[in-house]
């Protein structure tokens, strides 16, 4: 795409009038940009469990630095620095928690800790609730209950991404108390 075709000349336009205060081109500018951004998203992230993720939080980057958009210079060129270190940030970000997941077959058994009667092991119980409320709703409802991620974010109100750090927290947590009580035990 050349970057002086109609296109790029119209959201050059569009841009200032969002940096003018005009909301109604502001949104005129994300929807038609959007494509295109989530596009340049998808080429650049390879696991393609990430890629909404990622397009959000460079959504965010950009409402963030749409004021630093100094209308003398070409609009492209900062657009794609602009897009291309928010994807940069989301995926270090994303990497981050990643990193600090602990797989579910390495933290417990779900099947193990069902007693007879069908409720968790008095043990487990006592660790959930000793937990902050918010770690404890996304363990219950990504581990106990099965919902997917999506599922459970939207039922919380949060995006997937918090969802995934306050499930990654309340793991941690979890794995410290049954690893203090076991140790107690022995």
């Amino acid at each position: 795409m050349d970057f002086n075709d109609a296109q790029w000349q119209a959201w050059t336009q569009l841009m200032k009038l969002t940096q003018a205060g005009d909301k109604d081109a502001y949104e005129r500018l994300l929807l038609e940009m959007s494509p295109l951004i989530y596009n340049f998203v998808h080429k650049r992230v390879f696991h393609q469990d990430h890629v909404d993720d990622v397009f959000q939080e460079v959504l965010l980057s950009f409402h963030k630095a749409k004021h630093s958009y100094r209308s003398d210079l070409p609009f492209p060129p900062w657009f794609f620095a602009v897009i291309r270190n928010a994807i940069w940030a989301a995926l270090k970000k994303n990497h981050k928690i990643v990193q600090r997941e602990v797989p579910l077959e390495d933290f417990f058994d779900i099947a193990a800790l069902e007693t007879a009667d069908g409720g968790l092991d008095d043990l487990i119980q006592q660790a959930l609730e000793s937990i902050p409320e918010m770690n404890r709703q996304a363990v219950e409802m990504l581990k106990l209950k099965g919902m997917s991620v999506e599922t459970a974010a939207k039922t919380l109100g949060i995006s997937q991404a918090a969802l995934r750090v306050r499930a990654h927290r309340g793991y941690a947590l979890l794995k410290k108390i049954l690893k203090t009580k076991v140790e107690k035990s022995e």
